[in-house]
């Protein structure tokens, strides 16, 4: 797909990506478009400023809306504030001590909690028991779903937020589940509200939200299905190779090495091997690098800031564990592993971790034909959501026609 409004790829897909969101609400097209044209190529403190603007205008007329008994055009207002702070926030992270990232971040949990309080259903906000602390989470209650229902736990990966799995959460509820998203370390509130990073054993962040799944009232634990979304395709599998209580598991789109996909950004992938050989002179080198590289910028700030690493080299290391080589062949239950045509933040990734199952399985593929082929189904999120979940649906059927 043709860049939009930028030349520059990570500009051009983040506006995508707002774009693909219209499809539920969360984002207007000539609000998105007429931001994007104010904002300079390349600078990330113009990116800021201008869906700060924006946000906050909108955010004003929500809190105008409620406050003069318009609780529908309220909640629509404010869950595309809620989008348009996500975004202002995006690009901050190479300087984790900025104030902005603390503010726009708040700004669009309340904005967002807004939403929860005025959407039908209402969204419950739930805190999910982990290691002596919680996980924060939103239970979407699927109101014509006979009891016991089935339930999707939906999670975003690398970037994403458990707000921006609203539409998802949505479709699902209108296929007849129920829905439980939740971000666990290194995601969201979780990281900025709680300091947690990533880690890669990310069975031990999902069996006890499966636990508490299984706690809630009118659930079929015999039809609990896991997605992980983006570096989710990632988190799913994982969790899915020790989690044996799932009826499935999709991976959308599916990453077999989290450290494969960095070799697209580098010059040399030599420079993986020196995190452990010559940090210091890998990291000397990514500050040459990351002044003509946006991608790689981008990718090793943020990486550096869920990841907790002060360093690119922490970063390399960290992310090594993040493999499924050993491990996919350990998942029993039916699995979906998407992928699409012009992915280019994780390409390659999908199919060896479909040729490395050993479970009942099936591969997905969305074209570029059909304009459903940037990472995430970027601009297709309704030709996405249907196709995705009837292959929950018809997974569904199978499981309960097995009892």
């Amino acid at each position: 797909m043709k860049n939009i409004v930028f030349r520059d790829d990570s500009f051009a897909f983040e506006t995508l990506r707002l774009l693909s969101e219209t499809a539920y609400g969360m984002a207007d097209i000539g609000e998105v478009l007429t931001t994007a044209e104010k904002i300079t190529e390349g600078d990330n403190n113009s990116w800021c400023k201008e869906w700060t603007v924006t946000a906050k205008r909108l955010h004003t007329t929500a809190d105008d809306y409620l406050k003069n008994g318009h609780p529908v055009s309220a909640r629509k207002t404010y869950l595309r504030a809620y989008n348009y702070y996500r975004s202002a926030e995006f690009y901050l992270h190479g300087n984790p001590n900025d104030p902005r990232i603390n503010e726009l971040s708040e700004a669009s949990f309340a904005c967002f909690e807004k939403v929860m309080e005025l959407n039908d259903p209402v969204i419950k906000a739930v805190k999910i028991p982990y290691e002596g602390t919680t996980l924060p989470g939103h239970y979407y209650k699927c109101q014509k779903a006979l009891s016991p229902s089935p339930v999707l736990i939906l999670m975003t990966g690398f970037d994403g937020t458990k707000e921006e799995l609203y539409g998802m959460a949505m479709a699902a509820l209108e296929h007849g589940m129920n829905c439980l998203v939740f971000e666990g370390p290194g995601q969201g509130e979780a990281l900025r509200r709680q300091n947690l990073y990533f880690r890669y054993d990310y069975e031990s962040v999902v069996t006890p939200v499966v636990d508490f799944v299984l706690s809630l009232d009118g659930i079929d634990p015999d039809k609990i299905v896991l997605m992980g979304v983006s570096l989710g395709g990632y988190l799913a599998p994982r969790a899915a190779a020790y989690e044996h209580r799932l009826a499935a598991c999709v991976a959308n789109g599916g990453v077999y090495s989290f450290s494969d996909t960095l070799k697209n950004l580098l010059p040399d992938s030599h420079f993986l091997d020196m995190a452990s050989t010559a940090p210091d002179k890998l990291n000397q080198s990514f500050d040459q690098m990351l002044k003509t590289n946006p991608t790689l910028k981008w990718g090793f700030e943020h990486g550096m800031f869920v990841f907790g690493a002060n360093t690119p080299a922490q970063f390399i290391l960290k992310i090594k564990d993040f493999t499924m080589e050993g491990v996919a062949e350990k998942i029993q239950c039916p699995t979906l592993i998407v992928d699409t045509e012009e992915d280019k933040l994780m390409p390659g990734q999908a199919r060896p971790l479909y040729d490395a199952l050993t479970c009942e399985k099936s591969f997905m593929l969305f074209s570029s034909e059909e304009g459903a082929g940037e990472h995430g189904q970027c601009g297709a999120k309704l030709l996405a959501n249907e196709r995705i979940l009837s292959w929950i649906d018809e997974r569904l059927l199978t499981s309960a026609s097995d009892r």
